[in-house]
């Protein structure tokens, strides 16, 4: 058996997120039709995250199982020949033959991207969550401050497996300001968050509560409320899937002191 470590990038528009499931498209769907197309072989993927239906990734990392020996390049090339255009491999390696994706991986980095302009930005709508009114920026990087360690982050997602601890470690937080596309009238954010690991909809949730403290319609201590009692915590709006782009994984080197991240 050949063990690689595949590193793709996908627009995640037109998918319904990335496990495969039937009669409706997903990447996974459409990864494990090309590796038939170019392997003659359906491997069990092990994939880092789970991206919901609408997000992005620049740095998914898939472990692909095959019987055959692929020189990683080579593999690479035959891939995109036959992907669909709004999915790429960025690159392909060897792993190690128990390498798990998901189970490996020490900690995952998300981005969410909002766009903040009162009038319509059809360039910005695929990639961004636009919303309208002024920001309180002080607001948001104190709310987000709140968030770092480990907490029980029950009243921001769920366990993927029912009864699962909802306990997470978030392992820094940042809220960027960056220049936007069109420039005139926009001010676009990026929220970044590295995690050991997310609970369903931890990500969303996070944007759509800080967002909430920005635009007033939450306090900071409402958000600190939350993490002290998950179970009586407020309803947080969830910010839409479009906004929301899975940007690195950090897996441990063999043999290294240090962990390597894999992005794009």
């Amino acid at each position: 058996m050949t063990m690689l470590r595949l590193v793709l990038e996908y627009d995640g528009t037109d998918f319904h997120g990335w496990q495969a499931q039937p009669s409706v498209r997903t990447v996974e769907g459409v990864v494990r039709d090309a590796l038939l197309q170019v392997t003659g072989e359906q491997p069990r993927l092990s994939a880092a995250g789970r991206t919901d239906a609408g997000a992005h990734s620049h740095g998914q990392v898939v472990g692909v199982p095959l019987s055959r020996e692929w020189e990683p390049a080579r593999l690479s090339t035959a891939l995109n020949a036959v992907l669909p255009r709004d999915v790429a491999v960025r690159r392909a390696e060897l792993a190690g033959d128990q390498f798990h994706a998901r189970f490996d991986a020490l900690s995952r980095t998300y981005r969410y991207v909002v766009a903040s302009r009162d009038a319509r930005a059809p360039l910005l709508r695929r990639y961004s969550w636009q919303i309208t009114g002024d920001l309180d920026v002080d607001a948001m990087r104190d709310a987000a401050a709140l968030l770092r360690g480990e907490h029980d982050f029950g009243a921001f997602g769920r366990a993927p497996r029912p009864g699962g601890t909802t306990v997470r470690t978030v392992e820094d937080i940042a809220l960027r300001r960056v220049a936007a596309p069109d420039a005139e009238g926009t001010t676009s954010f990026i929220i970044e968050v590295r995690a050991n690991a997310f609970l369903h909809g931890m990500m969303r949730a996070i944007a759509g509560a800080v967002v909430a403290v920005g635009l007033r319609r939450m306090t900071v201590a409402d958000l600190a409320a939350m993490l002290a009692d998950p179970g009586s915590a407020q309803p947080v709006t969830v910010a839409p899937a479009r906004g929301l782009h899975q940007w690195s994984v950090t897996y441990p080197v063999v043999g290294e002191a240090a962990p390597v991240e894999i992005t794009s």
